[in-house]
């Protein structure tokens, strides 16, 4: 078994519970980017084959959270919500001396929780939602946080900004919107996803390679992106600008209005929503 090689002695800069691919991808940008040398980093997780990775590039890593939690100043929490009750019995107080900032990439569970569990003051906690594009800097974070003084969160709050745009957007939302904002942005790429394969078993029906199909669906979802973001233009603007009288899209336009994909994108995110508040409800 790997023992930890972390220095108890020690004051990290930037620590991790739970050391998944979100974790990894928030992580690894900090150290590309600059924002954190790789031997101030330290990242607790039971998982070894998790810990490799994080070992490999020199931070410190451990099975202990509280090695975390009390020599770190700023802390990710980033295990699954289901593992939160885990992660907060195991702790041996809940007053960290170290820490400055403590963040949350949890889905569902709210801030006030959170702030029970953790007896941290306002200023000090973040609720945030990044998606996978963060795995190769194309992200989108949103930030929330409690009620705290304009002071207070001055100093803070910046920071978090700076920490998370290293992987991508960053928008601060009220914390009720939260789970509407994370059924868009943190599940939103599950239906890009799905809406490009079937655009490329469209392709392959009508004889095109597989390879290809994919490549010139990816490529369409990829580019009409970048112009919603780049040009600012609505996007029934955008939409009219490709779809001329009696062409090709407007029939396709049609067939895709008949099949319901407006009501059914609108519906998955209630789902996702709802979901994300039953979970939250749950701790």
């Amino acid at each position: 078994m790997s023992k930890s090689n972390y220095d108890p002695h020690k004051i990290y800069e930037i620590g991790f519970i739970g050391s998944g691919n979100m974790a990894q991808a928030i992580g690894l940008a900090f150290i590309k980017k600059g924002i954190c040398k790789a031997e101030n980093l330290i990242v607790s997780s039971p998982s070894e084959n998790n810990k490799k990775v994080w070992r490999d590039i020199g931070a410190a890593v451990t099975t202990d959270n509280n090695a975390v939690f009390c020599n770190t100043k700023i802390v990710f929490l980033a295990t699954k919500p289901q593992y939160f009750p885990k992660v907060v019995s195991e702790l041996f107080t809940t007053t960290f001396g170290s820490l400055n900032i403590l963040i949350s990439i949890m889905v569902g569970i709210p801030l006030n929780i959170l702030q029970k569990a953790f007896n941290v003051q306002p200023s000090v906690l973040f609720k945030v939602m990044p998606n996978t594009p963060s795995l190769i800097g194309e992200g989108f974070s949103v930030i929330s946080h409690l009620d705290a003084s304009l002071e207070e969160i001055a100093i803070t709050l910046p920071k978090v900004k700076l920490l998370m745009s290293a992987v991508g957007d960053v928008e601060v939302i009220p914390e009720s919107l939260m789970n509407a904002a994370g059924a868009i942005s943190g599940s939103g790429p599950a239906y890009a996803f799905l809406i490009i394969e079937a655009l490329a078993d469209g392709g392959v029906k009508q004889g095109i390679p597989r390879d290809i199909a994919v490549r010139l669906a990816a490529s369409a979802m990829a580019g009409g992106s970048r112009m919603v973001l780049e040009t600012g233009k609505h996007t029934g603007q955008l939409k009219d600008m490709v779809t001329s009288a009696g062409g090709s899209t407007i029939a396709a336009l049609h067939a895709l209005e008949k099949g319901g994909v407006r009501s059914a994108m609108i519906d998955a995110v209630e789902a996702a929503t709802n979901r994300s508040k039953e979970m939250g409800e749950k701790k």
